[in-house]
Parts: C-alpha cells; structure tokens; sequence
C-alpha cells in the first residue's frame, strides 16, 4: 500500500505541476506535441485536442513537450513566444504546485483545523526499568504539570530532573491523575519519549485559505535554506534530510497508517518542495530554463551551447538522485 499511496501522490503531483505548463502554452496558442505523467515505456497513450497523452512506467516525473521548447525547434511555437509569454510557460508548472499545496493546506485547517500548540507534553513511549516507568507514566498520557506547575513548553518535563521528590500531573483517559516520582543520583534519562500536545480549531474555507497562504508564504525561507543546505550536504557525502524516491515510500507509508489527513500534509509538503526545486537554477530544471532565457536575452547564447548545458543538468539529476537514494538506504537498513 506504500508504493500505491507514493506512485498516487507523486502522479498527482506530476500531473499538476506538467498540467500548468500545458494550459499556459494552449492559452498562448502553442502546440504540445505531447503530455506524459511518469517516464519510460509508454503503458497508455490517448490522442485528444492534437496532443498524445501518456502514462508512462516510471513514476517519478513527466513532461509537457511544447512545439518550440527544443533548440532545434527554433522559429516555431514557443519560440515565437514574448519574453513574458515564455516565462509563463516556464513558470505555470511551479505555480500549479504551489496552488495545490495552498488549497490542501486550506482544506486541512477547514476540515481537520489549525493546529496549535498547548505547551503540554504526549507521552509517546515509556521505556522499560527507567524511572518514568517506575513512576507509572504510560503512552498516550498528557503531561499536564510538574510539581504543581502548569507546563508552558513541552520541554519543561524536564524539570523533574534534579534530585528529590516530584509530582507529575497527567490527563489519563479524560481523568486527572497526579503521580510521584523521585529523582536519585545517577540517574541519566527520564526514559520518555513525548511530543508536543496540538489541539485543533476548524475556521471557515476561505479565511483557510488565506491563512494557508500567509503561513507557506512565511515558512518559505526555511524551506529554502533546509533544501539548498541538504542538497549542498548530499553532494559532499553528509547525512541530510533530503529524501529520494526510497525515503519518501517508507515515509509515505507511515502518514497511511496516521490516517488522511496526514497524507494530505505530506502531499502539502511534497508539492512545497516540488515547487522550490524546480525553480533552482540547474539547466533541465525550470529555474535552469528560466535563467538560460534571460541568458540568452544579455549573451546571446547559441542553441547548441543550450542543448549541452541542459542535458548535462540531466546527468547531474541523475547523480543527485543516485546520491540521495543510496542516503534513503542506509537510512531504511541503518548503514
């Protein structure tokens, strides 16, 4: 079911991101000689509106080809294009996915709510023979307040380590429930696992929707710098947080088990994600077509000299997808 939910999300995904190039060339008149979700073998292929649309065997991206697009296509279609009308082509695939993200994240805080904070701390898991266990804590119990005093961060738990007695204050299955616990010399870790506890308020669909913007909008930076430093540690061979295709299966199959709404923030995530990379200025990415037009606008670069710079961003794709897959691996297998 991992892979089924994977190739789902990843096909969505695709498909938006390659639907935006499409209109935005149709809508300027431009030819697409050919739509694909997914590359490789063709499995299935319908011809409809002078455009062959195709399912291809290889899950992991496609492609819109626009009459015009290749350098030896030079003087048709897109080519023809104003600078404008070229860069909305180019730039229609990362707004698709940015939009998509944007209305799943707004449907989220409608259906599911916003999530916020309490500062109380979920018990996740107890480990065994460790002073948390002794004490009687146990998973899914809500850390309410430690010795008396309401917990304002999650991290505060923590207070109970510093030698004497303590009280540990829990919500249990709805009912209060007040525990001690006494802290000894040599004593190293609490022995619990915890996350923060979210509550969740649902708001109506377009106030959603533009808090859903106001906060991808702000959380954009971060994105920014945690993919271009992850990318940067995977090429020198250092762990990172970038996932490839291995990585994203397994993570794609633990949202399954969370239930819906987790795969909706995941898919929120990827298309996120999605959006940025293709817009870094690697040639074959959009962000690489982009910069070789405005390129061309000031140098007056040949095609041919195009053409190399893109099919050499190809195999550096390749060799970054190589490289974050091996990194999937021996995370999957602890290596």
């Amino acid at each position: 079911m991992s892979l089924l939910w994977f190739v789902l999300i990843i096909g969505v995904s695709v498909f938006v991101h390659e639907l935006g190039h499409y209109l935005a060339a149709r809508l300027q008149g431009v030819r697409v000689k050919a739509f694909s979700v997914g590359f490789g073998p063709v499995l299935l292929r319908r011809t409809l509106w002078g455009t062959e649309w195709r399912l291809s065997a290889i899950p992991l991206g496609g492609y819109a080809d626009i009459e015009g697009l290749l350098p030896e296509e030079r003087g048709r279609g897109y080519d023809r294009l104003p600078l404008l009308g070229k860069l909305l082509v180019l730039a229609s695939g990362v707004l698709m996915n940015l939009l998509l993200a944007l209305f799943l994240l707004a449907y989220l805080f409608h259906a599911q709510g916003v999530p916020e904070a309490t500062g109380r701390a979920v018990v996740l898991e107890v480990v065994q023979n460790s002073p948390a266990e002794r004490a009687g804590l146990k998973p899914k119990d809500v850390i309410l307040a430690v010795d008396g005093k309401p917990l304002q961060r999650p991290q505060e738990v923590n207070r109970v380590k510093t030698p004497g007695p303590h009280t540990l204050t829990l919500l249990r299955e709805g009912k209060e429930v007040t525990l001690s616990l006494v802290w000894e010399e040599g004593y190293k870790q609490l022995g619990v696992r915890y996350q923060p506890e979210v509550t969740y308020q649902r708001i109506g669909f377009g106030k959603a929707l533009l808090l859903s913007a106001s906060r991808a909008f702000a959380f954009l930076p971060q994105m920014v710098k945690a993919l271009v430093g992850g990318l940067f540690s995977t090429l020198s061979g250092r762990e990172s947080d970038v996932m490839g295709p291995v990585g994203l299966v397994a993570e794609v199959g633990r949202a399954a088990q969370e239930g819906v709404f987790r795969l909706l923030e995941l898919t929120v995530a990827i298309n996120l994600s999605l959006a940025l990379f293709n817009l870094l200025p690697i040639p074959a990415l959009d962000g690489g077509r982009i910069l070789f037009l405005l390129l061309t606008r000031l140098l007056r670069l040949r095609p041919e000299q195009e053409a190399m710079a893109h099919y050499l961003g190809f195999l550096f794709l390749l060799l970054l997808i190589l490289l974050v897959t091996l990194q999937d691996l021996r995370r999957l297998f602890g290596g």
